[in-house]
């Protein structure tokens, strides 16, 4: 699994480093912007860093999609589906990298994010009463009431949702693979099939623990998207055993 997830790390190192660069980049000219008190080319700065955080980290949690659909489809494949691993473990690997790669990149970005914040506090003291105001409101929300477990459980919900969507994702692009091998327009039928079930999967949620927002919904809503998920995982890692000639 180590081994697996090495590789799938190394495959994506590219995108990284591009969007490595072009973060260094960016940091140039917020500093060139600071130093020079040059407040358009600072605002521009910080405009093109917030889109690019947002960006960087919607393509990583994709971009496993995206490589499992190339490898199913080049001749790479021969290099991860003929290893002696099954293939509970290649679709395994996958999932646990992306989920990796969005964590470190989220984790680095607000570190970028909360260093420029206190440089611009520091350059302009204007700005020290909105940082007192930030550090007020923050301590009145740690001195309240908050259940710690619901917060818990709404991050337990949110990345079991994305997981969701990663493997719905998988069993898509397996799916349509298996019956339309060789076909131009599988990669259109694997969005309709995802969009579908994405579809089904609300409707079905809806129908049987209701919109109710509350601790409970949370924890149905949880369950359910873990039962989801280890049916899509297993129905993705069957086919690629059985279905799939690659």
């Amino acid at each position: 699994m180590i081994k697996l997830m090495k590789y799938e790390l190394r495959k994506q190192a590219f995108s990284k480093g591009i969007i490595l660069a072009i973060l260094a980049l960016l940091e140039i000219v917020f500093l060139f912007g600071i130093l020079s008190s040059n407040e358009k080319v600072l605002g521009l700065s910080i405009g093109f860093l917030l889109l690019i955080t947002y960006a960087s980290i919607l393509y990583v949690a994709f971009e496993n999609i995206i490589t499992y659909s190339n490898d199913l489809n080049s001749k790479r494949s021969y290099m991860l589906f003929l290893t002696p691993r099954s293939s509970y473990q290649i679709v395994g690997a996958k999932v646990l990298t992306a989920g990796i790669q969005v964590l470190v990149t989220g984790f680095a970005f607000l570190l970028v994010g909360i260093a420029d914040i206190g440089i611009v506090i520091a350059k302009y003291d204007m700005l020290a009463e909105i940082r007192d105001m930030i550090v007020t409101t923050a301590e009145q929300i740690i001195k309240a009431n908050v259940d710690t477990k619901t917060v818990l459980l709404i991050f337990l919900l949110l990345l079991l949702s994305w997981i969701s969507i990663m493997t719905i994702g998988f069993f898509s692009i397996t799916l349509s693979t298996t019956f339309l091998a060789n076909k131009k327009f599988k990669g259109v039928v694997s969005f309709a099939i995802f969009l579908v079930i994405n579809f089904l999967y609300s409707f079905i949620t809806e129908k049987t623990i209701g919109g109710n927002f509350s601790e409970t919904y949370i924890i149905m809503n949880c369950l359910y998207t873990s039962c989801f998920i280890a049916i899509t995982y297993f129905g993705t890692a069957w086919m690629l055993d059985k279905k799939v000639c690659v």
